[in-house]
């Protein structure tokens, strides 16, 4: 069995909702919606997203499930009630797509963090549906994610047992690194990663301790800063913070593979190993076939194999199977 923990749909729900907004500046095309943020504009066909292609890319990668989530614009360009209002709809988009997948596709949902009074509404909401996991993106609005107005959506996605997905979205940083498509191809994986940082640095992730967080993209450069993340002490004395890379390293910390360099899997099985690495393509951004070849050819055992395709995903999600 292999699954997919990062795979991205794109409900029409979210087109109307953006083309109705002022910012970002959306138009529509054929086949595809054109979104210009200033220093980024991103063309996202209606293809790729459509369920039966998902599937079908997901049978030629030989991947039997998916762990599916709405790709971005993410609500955060929204005024808070609109994305909360786009939360609720998305996400019962997202189910009805899970129930009609032949136990092929899982949910994981969006919340208005912005919003934090709705936020936590949506997150029982979430729970309803039976979807798997919560989406944080590395900024939300003006919010950073360790903004102390948050505090109560980590509450209440820690009481529900629901796991929390780090995922980029456009930085505030993005007008200095605007050229030469760098949002997309480098800045992404430097904000999530300064994401988590603040995660652990406010002491959110000390305060949510039986809250788990996916690290997207191989942890993104965070293995590649490991002298300046402090080394990890040999016992955390109790009710002392830890540090980055103690959180890095602990049973809270999970990160996916969607990383399609063989250098960097293989430095990331060095540094880290891999009993909390999973399986991913960022699809639609990679073809599943083109993760699966990677992974074939990193000469990874059959016990590894088995932990990265299906045990950790199941184990962290309960999916069930």
């Amino acid at each position: 069995m292999r699954i997919d923990v990062q795979c991205h749909i794109f409900p029409k729900i979210i087109q109307e909702y953006m083309l109705q907004n002022p910012y970002p500046k959306c138009v529509r095309t054929n086949d595809a919606l054109i979104c210009d943020f200033g220093s980024q504009i991103l063309a996202l066909a209606d293809a790729p997203y459509d369920p039966a292609n998902v599937l079908k890319s997901m049978d030629e990668g030989n991947v039997d499930v998916a762990v599916i989530s709405p790709n971005i614009p993410d609500p955060g360009f929204l005024p808070p009630d609109k994305a909360a209002e786009l939360c609720v709809i998305l996400n019962e988009e997202t189910k009805e797509i899970t129930d009609h997948s032949n136990g092929r596709f899982f949910g994981i949902g969006l919340v208005p963090w912005h919003n934090p009074q709705e936020a936590v509404k949506e997150v029982s909401h979430i729970k309803a549906l039976g979807m798997k996991g919560v989406m944080l993106f590395s900024r939300n609005a003006d919010l950073q994610v360790d903004d102390p107005q948050l505090e109560i959506v980590y509450d209440a996605i820690e009481s529900a047992g629901l796991p929390v997905l780090i995922h980029p979205t456009i930085p505030l940083w993005a007008d200095a690194v605007g050229a030469y498509g760098m949002v997309a191809a480098n800045s992404f994986v430097i904000d999530t990663a300064f994401a988590f940082m603040r995660l652990c640095y406010s002491g959110i992730l000390d305060r949510h301790k039986t809250m788990n967080v996916v690290m997207p993209h191989a942890g993104g450069v965070l293995p590649f800063l490991d002298g300046r993340l402090a080394p990890p002490r040999p016992e955390v004395p109790e009710g002392e913070p830890r540090n980055v890379k103690e959180i890095m390293f602990s049973e809270q910390t999970w990160f996916d593979l969607a990383n399609h360099s063989p250098n960097i899997l293989g430095y990331f099985k060095n540094y880290l190993g891999l009993s909390r690495a999973m399986y991913a393509t960022d699809y639609p951004f990679a073809p599943h076939v083109r993760a699966t070849a990677l992974q074939e050819q990193m000469g990874f055992t059959p016990d590894e194999l088995e932990m990265i395709n299906w045990k950790n995903a199941n184990r962290l999600f309960d999916l069930g199977l």
